[in-house]
C-alpha cells in the first residue's frame, strides 16, 4: 500500500525538490494540493501539483492528469501544463506536476469579498460566461472536468468582464453524457451559490432563475444538455458578451 498523506501544508520557503520554493497553498482537492512556486533558478512564478502518493497508484493518476492538461493546451480556461517532477515531502516520495501560475483569485475569496458573500446577479453572469465558454471547448474534446467547485476556479478581472481557469480536473473515467451533464450541472451550482443560495434564491431575478431552475437536475438538463446550450442562453443577456 502507497504511504499516505492526508495533507502536505507546505508553509511558504519550503523547497520543493531543491528547485522550487512554495509562496502559497491556492487550493486543493481529493488528488492533492496546488501551491504557487517560485523557480529558485530563474524566479519564474509556477503552479504545483502535489499528488497524494495513495491516490497516485504507480504514478498512474499524474499520468492521465498531465495527459488530459496536453490534449487541452489550447483551450483558454485550461491552466498550460510544463513538466512533472519526482519530490520528497515529508520523507515521502510524491509526483508535483509543474504547470503555469496564473494571477487570479479563487472564486471562493472573490465570493467572500462581497457583502454577505453574495455577488450581484449580472456580476456573477459576467464570472460564470468563460466557464461555460471554455467548458464547451473541454466538451467538444471529449473530456470533462468531473470537480467544479469554487476553490478550483480562478478568476481574474477585465474591466466589468472576466478571465477565468480551471485550476483542477478529477478523472472519473472516460468522457460519457452523464459526465457532460454533471459539469453543466456543477456550473450551474456555481451560479447559484454566488448569488446566495436556496436563502436568496426566491429572490433573485429571472435571469438567474432561468439558468439555476431551482437546481433540479432534470430541469437543468433538459434546458441545457450541452454547455453550448447554455452559452447561448447567457449570450441573450444584453451587454453580457460585448467586447
Amino acid at each position: 500500500m502507497a504511504d499516505r498523506i492526508a495533507r502536505f501544508d507546505l508553509p511558504p520557503g519550503y523547497k520543493i525538490g531543491g528547485k522550487y520554493r512554495v509562496e502559497a497553498c491556492l487550493g486543493g482537492g481529493y488528488e492533492g494540493e496546488v501551491c504557487r512556486v517560485t523557480e529558485i533558478q530563474t524566479g519564474s512564478q509556477r503552479a504545483g501539483k502535489l499528488v497524494y502518493p495513495q491516490r497516485n497508484p504507480r504514478n498512474r493518476t499524474a499520468r492521465v492528469y498531465a495527459r488530459r492538461l496536453d490534449r487541452l493546451r489550447d483551450c483558454p480556461v485550461v491552466i498550460q501544463y510544463h513538466h512533472a517532477e519526482k519530490v520528497v515531502v515529508h520523507d515521502i516520495a510524491v509526483t508535483c506536476l509543474i504547470s503555469e501560475y496564473v494571477d487570479g483569485i479563487l472564486l471562493t475569496d472573490f465570493q467572500a469579498a462581497h457583502r454577505g458573500r453574495r455577488v450581484p446577479p449580472f456580476k456573477a453572469l459576467h464570472v460564470l460566461y468563460p466557464l461555460v465558454r471554455g467548458l464547451e471547448q473541454i466538451h467538444a474534446r471529449r473530456e470533462y472536468h468531473g470537480d467544479l467547485h469554487a476553490a478550483n476556479v480562478l478568476v481574474r478581472p477585465r474591466g466589468i468582464f472576466f478571465d477565468a481557469k480551471l485550476v483542477d480536473f478529477y478523472n472519473l473515467g472516460q468522457f460519457s453524457v452523464s459526465r457532460r451533464r454533471d459539469d453543466i450541472v456543477d456550473l450551474v451550482h456555481l451560479l447559484y451559490e454566488m448569488t446566495g443560495g436556496r436563502r436568496h434564491y426566491a429572490g433573485q431575478p429571472p435571469a438567474i432563475k432561468a439558468i439555476c431552475r431551482g437546481l433540479r437536475r432534470d430541469l437543468i438538463g433538459k434546458a441545457f444538455p450541452t454547455a453550448g446550450h447554455l452559452r447561448r442562453r447567457l449570450e441573450t443577456e444584453p451587454g453580457l458578451t460585448a467586447v
